[in-house]
């Protein structure tokens, strides 16, 4: 899929990382959060490693894999893009809408 999921009344959010039946994708790969809202990537153990780098902002390389999470409070509304660096050519990216 890739439909937008609401979000807007959660204080925190949780999205897969290595989710579906490849281990490859976002689930959902798109929320829609309120600012100051806290996101987290939680990883599936599916497909190796991967990890959540923003398209438009060099934030590193926040690497990690089952069992740890990452944990980013978004408060600039917008959209906040981001990828897995090793699976970005297959298309494992997803958006936070901060609205």
């Amino acid at each position: 899929g890739g439909g937008l999921t609401s979000e807007r009344g959660a204080e925190t959010v949780k999205t897969s990382g290595g989710a579906g039946e490849t281990g490859l994708l976002f689930d959902p790969p798109v929320i829609q959060v309120a600012p100051g809202t806290e996101v987290v990537w939680e990883w599936t153990g599916k497909d190796g490693v991967h990890n959540v780098v923003a398209t438009d902002v060099d934030s590193g390389d926040p690497r990690q894999s089952e069992p740890d999470s990452l944990s980013q409070t978004l408060e600039t509304t917008g959209a906040h893009r981001y990828y897995c660096t090793p699976h970005r050519a297959i298309g494992m990216h997803g958006a936070i809408v901060v609205k």
